[in-house]
């Protein structure tokens, strides 16, 4: 008897070897995948996360804010058509108090101003720009009325950077696809004598990402990918809250300093090449 449970036992011994050996080895040969899998598990309730916390964020109809650079006697206008990570003002309720792109220490250390001011000293030109939050047509493409642009058009941009996306939520994106695309071509076709600048949104999500390249093929922009610099777990050096504790948890996934520095530097990277 005692035989015959020594040899069952034996049994459950090798069998358990073997299914731990199997296990390890499809863990090995698939690890990439349950990577891969893991990842996008953890991006997705990051990304919700995001979302529902940039709801708080451009309750507020803003005019668009100018400035200049004084750097030659040839003059070129940037204009920039963003949400908050180009410009919002101050907002006590979520502990914001000053008016620049968010989440920079400063109106200086945004990446507008970053980036009109490096185009201004290495390019040997002035640079008017002017910068407007239209984080409205995110939230709202299918009704949004074309009239707040008038005056950011009033202003005549040689070239117009499109900082868009991040507030359009991912149902929408997943639900009504053509509708935004078409909607964002319509809005993008607006600007018809200015250089297009299309970016891909900071916080990254490949269909929003998928949708938003159409829309600059459709419409012959330029493209920037900024996702990269908000994807989560890469640099987290991006982020606002990498820099400063911020009392709402939504400033600080914005782009701090660091990140605004890498944004005006991909940014500039097509300018570069654009003038001469």
């Amino acid at each position: 008897m005692n035989g015959k449970i020594d040899c069952i036992f034996m049994i459950s011994i090798i069998l358990n070897a073997v299914a731990f050996l199997v296990a390890c080895f499809l863990i090995f040969h698939y690890q990439a995948q349950i990577k891969s899998k893991f990842n996008g598990l953890f991006a997705n309730a990051e990304k919700e996360k995001i979302e529902k916390l940039a709801k708080s964020m451009n309750q507020e109809v803003f005019d668009p804010l100018y400035g200049k650079y004084e750097g030659g006697d040839s003059v070129i206008k940037v204009a920039f058509v963003g949400n908050s990570i180009s410009l919002h003002g101050i907002a006590e309720n979520i502990g914001w108090d000053h008016k620049s792109g968010m989440a920079a220490s400063s109106i200086d250390n945004d990446y507008v101003h970053k980036l009109a001011k490096k185009i201004s000293l290495n390019k040997k030109v002035t640079v008017e720009f002017a910068v407007i939050n239209v984080a409205a047509f995110e939230r709202n493409f299918e009704s949004f009325e074309k009239k707040a642009l008038e005056k950011i058009k009033d202003f005549s941009a040689d070239y117009v950077v499109f900082q868009l996306g991040e507030n359009v939520s991912v149902e929408s994106v997943l639900t009504k696809r053509d509708l935004f695309v078409g909607k964002y071509i319509d809005f993008i076709n607006e600007f018809k004598n200015s250089v297009k600048i299309v970016c891909l949104p900071f916080w990254h999500d490949k269909d929003k990402n998928d949708a938003i390249t159409e829309v600059a093929l459709k419409t012959n922009s330029f493209i920037v990918d900024l996702s990269h610099l908000g994807a989560v777990g890469l640099d987290l050096r991006n982020y606002a809250n990498s820099e400063k504790d911020y009392q709402h948890p939504g400033v600080g996934k914005h782009p701090g300093d660091f990140g605004m520095e890498n944004i005006s530097n991909n940014l500039y990277s097509v300018f570069n090449v654009l003038i001469k």
